[in-house]
């Protein structure tokens, strides 16, 4: 779920904390002292509280935000959103692409001060594929037949068929490196990350310190990063307005709000993010394709983009635009184009001539989703579909998406820098995030059959004809991949990517 997301994602987003109860300088403040260079610490306004710091098992950006800090994955991204070595400093694909090595850093060590060594590495994908983790990444690796240790930084992946997003999946924080033998990685959270766990006040602050053992010396910038939870967005614009807190995400309006304001800057990125209203197709009457099919034609996007995301977002199908290699133009899509009457005939046939009474969830805390409910909501009546918006807090939210057991969804998802997450990932038969129980054997043959192939040119037909199909039967309506913006304090260098806000924190330094 996302970010902004996660929700998008799967998200889209939230976690930080506040500096109620001390645990860290003002914004920005710098001192210099006897002992070297000076000290800072970053204070970063976020949305919601983590929902726990298990990156095999929490889906929540909220969390993963936190936690993507303190692990590292094999690969990351790079601003380009290139896969780059991480604690792989390298790899090779066997010519049958059936066997891939990695090699490790040497060197590296998790927070207890334990070498980090290929047996690690091995029992993190073991428990991520154990179907009794229960982990959101489980389906990402489904191609792995075993994993052998050939040496302490040497791993081979051995899979059953090529995988073409393999490398790709590694670099996920879902697919965190964690120490051998851990159990309970909801109470501690110990991994080879630029940060480490200092202190957690629930419903007040995440603080985390520099890790002054990374393999990495030149990163991170700053000392410390405070999450500090503002779930009200007039807090946020205060605080950013204030200096009381350096980086804060804020919605559209709230950036036109602040450009111009002294002391702060607005800085944005065309995300791969989209938002969606999600169908669950095992309860009735959305167990009927005709069903979704009349949704898809009374849902205006164009209406949500202009409302919601004030123009500053575009259309979107199961793969946001921002992937130009992988995306279908939405104008492709029939169902794109709102057409109530089609969408009452529809209706009609299904048996549902008077509509009927439903539920949306949403997520109460983020104004962009409410927003987006609300208009649903009233773009629904006109098709005589009556749905009540039920309001979460992020807790149950990410209870709620988890269980599979909702009726209308609102939510967002990240597309991730390969297809596979957007298609396989959130719609396969067996997808990890599938909580709308969806199952096509003609979609899943199609996605299991792009995974396992290299020619990108034929991998792309079939992923283009995955979507179309997907759109068609609509277990997701696609709505809108937005812009995101961060109020950014004039001292701090920050620069915001669809990378992930991970790779622009570690790199974040206070002037």
């Amino acid at each position: 779920m996302k970010k902004r997301v996660l929700a998008g994602f799967f998200l889209s987003l939230s976690l930080v904390l506040s500096a109620c109860s001390g645990g860290g300088t003002a914004p920005a403040e710098q001192g210099k002292s006897a002992e070297g260079p000076a000290k800072t610490e970053l204070i970063v306004a976020a949305e919601q509280e983590p929902v726990g710091y298990d990156p095999h098992k929490v889906p929540a950006a909220s969390s993963l935000r936190v936690y993507a800090l303190i692990y590292d994955s094999l690969t990351k991204l790079d601003e380009n959103m290139n896969i780059v070595p991480n604690l792989a400093e390298k790899w090779e694909i066997a010519p049958d692409g059936k066997t891939v090595t990695m090699f490790l850093q040497k060197g590296v060590k998790f927070h207890n001060g334990k070498d980090m060594t290929a047996e690690d590495v091995k029992f993190s994908f073991e428990r991520i594929m154990n179907p009794d983790t229960g982990s959101i990444a489980k389906s990402y690796f489904s191609s792995v037949e075993a994993i052998e240790v050939k040496d302490p930084t040497t791993v081979v992946f051995k899979l059953k068929n090529a995988d073409a997003s393999f490398v790709a999946n590694t670099a996920s924080a879902y697919a965190s490196i964690v120490p051998a033998g851990s159990t309970d990685l909801t109470k501690e959270a110990i991994g080879t990350g630029p940060f480490k766990m200092e202190k957690s006040e629930s419903g007040q602050y995440v603080l985390l310190k520099k890790n002054a053992d990374y393999f990495n010396k030149e990163l991170p910038k700053v000392e410390s990063i405070k999450f500090q939870i503002m779930k009200d967005e007039a807090e946020r614009l205060a605080a950013i307005r204030s200096g009381k807190v350096d980086i804060s995400m804020v919605s559209a309006d709230s950036a036109k709000l602040l450009e111009g304001k002294p002391g702060v800057q607005i800085k944005n990125y065309q995300s791969l993010e989209y938002s969606y209203l999600g169908i669950n197709v095992n309860k009735k009457p959305f167990d009927n394709p005709k069903v979704r099919e009349a949704i898809s034609y009374a849902v205006d996007r164009n209406q949500i983009i202009q409302t919601v995301w004030k123009g500053e977002a575009t259309l979107t199908g199961p793969i946001a635009p921002a992937l130009t290699n992988s995306a279908l133009d939405p104008a492709t899509y029939p169902t794109y184009k709102t057409d109530v009457e089609k969408a009452k005939q529809l209706l009609a046939e299904a048996g549902y001539p008077n509509g009927f009474e439903t539920q949306i969830e949403t997520a109460a805390t983020y104004p962009d989703m409410v927003e987006t409910a609300q208009v649903i909501q009233q773009q629904l009546k006109a098709i005589g579909i009556n749905a009540k918006i039920n309001q979460l807090e992020w807790g149950n939210y990410i209870d709620t998406w988890k269980s599979k057991d909702m009726n209308l969804m609102v939510g967002r998802n990240t597309s991730g820098v390969d297809a596979d997450r957007s298609m396989r990932f959130f719609f396969s038969t067996t997808g990890s995030a599938n909580v709308w129980n969806y199952s096509n054997p003609a979609y899943d043959e199609l996605v299991q059959k792009a995974l396992t192939t290299v020619d990108q040119a034929e991998r792309k037909k079939l992923y283009d004809e995955a979507q179309t199909m997907l759109v068609a039967d609509a277990p997701n309506l696609f709505l809108a991949s937005p812009k995101n913006y961060y109020a950014v304090r004039d001292n701090v260098d920050f620069t915001p990517s669809a990378a992930g806000e991970v790779y622009s924190l570690i790199k974040t330094s206070i002037k």
